[in-house]
């Protein structure tokens, strides 16, 4: 008994494979729900008449609060405070803090709500354009479609952050257009990166299995050599035997 409670509990250690793969899949799920809440308040603030920009602040500001909140488990989750160049925690608490901040301001903020909309779509293209990078370094041909797709986005939201109105003023409610398809090309995006990324991991891993099998023929080949050169030496020693 007295064994067993001087015991230590060894440390959990997450494999890195694991973090990996449980980082990736909380970034899709974000990106994904960003984009859904793009197209949803596009479509509402578009097709729903009564709504104010007041409350699409409301919304933005709790999107923010939750995705500082989603940084912060995220950081704990996937213990990513193992890492010393991790800032998920400060950023998620960043974050929390200028969502509050947006949503005590909601009223001044709602008369420049293009220039909210504007950073929005600004930091999902610069995601978009991440993804065109990735499929460039992959090889993939694809990649010309989702660089085209971030750079009309990333356009799109530089009209809006500047206020160009010779473009913006021509179509009502341009912001909002911008938000929703925003919203859908996103999920486009994620759609050919992730077919993509999938197509490259599975030749890498075909690859690999090539290059096994043809190191394990080698190896077979030159332990055949040796045998047969083995074999060689026996006969000619058994030979010279005999003739002695």
């Amino acid at each position: 008994m007295e064994k067993k409670k001087n015991k230590k509990k060894k440390p959990y250690v997450m494999p890195q494979d694991q973090l990996t793969r449980t980082t990736g899949w909380l970034g899709t799920i974000f990106l994904a729900t960003v984009a859904a809440l793009f197209i949803l308040v596009g479509g509402v603030m578009l097709f729903v008449d009564g709504i104010k920009e007041l409350y699409l602040i409301y919304m933005i500001s709790a999107l923010l609060i939750a995705l500082g909140i989603g940084l912060i488990v995220k950081y704990f989750v996937t213990e990513a405070y193992r890492s010393m160049h991790d800032y998920g925690f400060s950023g998620g608490a960043l974050i929390v803090i200028l969502g509050g901040c947006a949503l005590a301001r909601a009223g001044q903020l709602a008369t420049q709500i293009a220039a909210f909309v504007g950073l929005l779509v600004l930091a999902v293209a610069v995601v978009m354009l991440q993804q065109a990078m990735q499929l460039h370094i992959m090889r993939k041909k694809v990649w010309t479609v989702v660089l085209a797709i971030s750079l009309v986005t990333l356009l799109s939201s530089v009209l809006l952050l500047f206020d160009i109105r010779s473009v913006t003023g021509k179509v009502t409610g341009f912001e909002y257009w911008v938000l929703l398809i925003s919203g859908v090309l996103t999920l486009l995006c994620m759609l050919i990166s992730g077919i993509g990324v999938k197509i490259f991991l599975h030749q890498e891993h075909d690859e690999l299995l090539r290059m096994q099998k043809e190191q394990q023929l080698s190896l077979e080949r030159d332990a055949d050599q040796k045998r047969l050169e083995s074999t060689m030496k026996k006969i000619e020693d058994e030979s010279e035997s005999r003739e002695c």
